[in-house]
């Protein structure tokens, strides 16, 4: 298996099957949930558990309610009982799952007006030359950036210069080696995984 991904829309699934699943997710998620400000957090939170319990029983074929999830030292999320891996994020309406073998993560932004000099904190000189004056190309390496940080499970921290993307046609090689890189573009959105 090399990955599976994906996402539902919150504002297509109705309070009840969020309420329903709210008993089957872990202590630390309902109180993590609890202190979200807003409904729609809390709505992306419940929906974000519910369909990473559903991609990873599907790929471990154990109940969804028999998974139990931790964290790393660094905080990623993983699966106790079952050797599948996943990322998880969201945007507005939109949450997305990716699972596979090997480590994995997953990004999603919604392209959007932005001031495109804030690419200088994290694009390198070539990064930079790509996005131009592109907001969506803008998108690609930012999301390309948090899904390789995620997949490496240290999150976005200072070396955020120090891997670098570069696309052509589609095709995502990434300066290190051993990382496996695609678009998932939804609705608006662009969305990246690395494996």
């Amino acid at each position: 298996m090399s990955f599976k991904f994906g996402f539902l829309d919150i504002s297509e699934i109705g309070d009840e099957v969020l309420k329903n699943h709210y008993p089957l997710m872990s202590d630390t998620r309902k109180s993590e949930t609890l202190a979200l400000a807003s409904d729609l957090k809390k709505r992306q939170k419940i929906a974000a558990d519910l369909l990473c319990r559903k991609m990873i029983s599907e790929s471990c074929a154990i109940k969804a309610e028999s998974i139990v999830f931790g964290k790393t030292e660094n905080g990623k999320p993983y699966a106790e009982n079952c050797d599948i891996r996943f990322s998880l994020s969201h945007c507005g309406s939109l949450v997305v799952c990716a699972v596979s073998e090997k480590e994995i993560g997953v990004d999603i932004e919604k392209i959007r007006d932005i001031r495109l000099k804030a690419a200088e904190k994290f694009a390198c000189k070539t990064e930079l030359e790509y996005i131009g004056n592109n907001t969506k190309r803008f998108f690609e390496i930012w999301t390309l950036k948090e899904a390789f940080f995620k997949c490496k499970g240290t999150g976005l921290g200072s070396d955020i210069k120090a891997v670098s993307f570069e696309i052509v046609n589609d095709e995502i090689t990434c300066s290190e080696k051993g990382y496996k890189l695609f678009f998932n573009n939804i609705d608006g959105c662009v969305c990246s995984v690395c494996i």
